[in-house]
């Protein structure tokens, strides 16, 4: 299953700088969600993405996506079909990486 990170520019030039990509865990908005790096199923095409995984639209702007490998956690609810998030830093390792780039582009 491909597993996608939506960031702004800030953050896609941050973990684009390494050949490892690192995702750093923080405190999301609402504080009643998980300290964590959070990921979703959803792919850049999904309408109302920023709706559907609750965050600000300039947060979708960027993207990577990756190979899961089963070691992400649900987020508990109904939106745990497709959030995920590790708990701490989330390091994604070369042969794993599908794809970064501007959520509007096609390649």
């Amino acid at each position: 299953m491909e597993i996608y990170h939506y960031t702004d520019k800030k953050g896609f030039d941050r973990i684009r700088a390494t050949v490892d990509w690192c995702f750093l865990a923080g405190q999301p908005v609402p504080r009643d969600h998980p300290f964590g790096a959070y990921f979703t199923t959803m792919p850049p095409g999904t309408r109302n993405l920023a709706l559907r995984i609750r965050v600000p639209n300039n947060k979708i702007t960027h993207l990577f996506s990756f190979l899961d490998v089963g070691d992400l956690t649900r987020l508990r609810g109904g939106r745990g079909q497709y959030v995920f998030y590790s708990s701490n830093d989330y390091t994604v390792v070369k042969k794993r990486q599908v794809l970064a780039r501007e959520r509007g582009e096609t390649s």
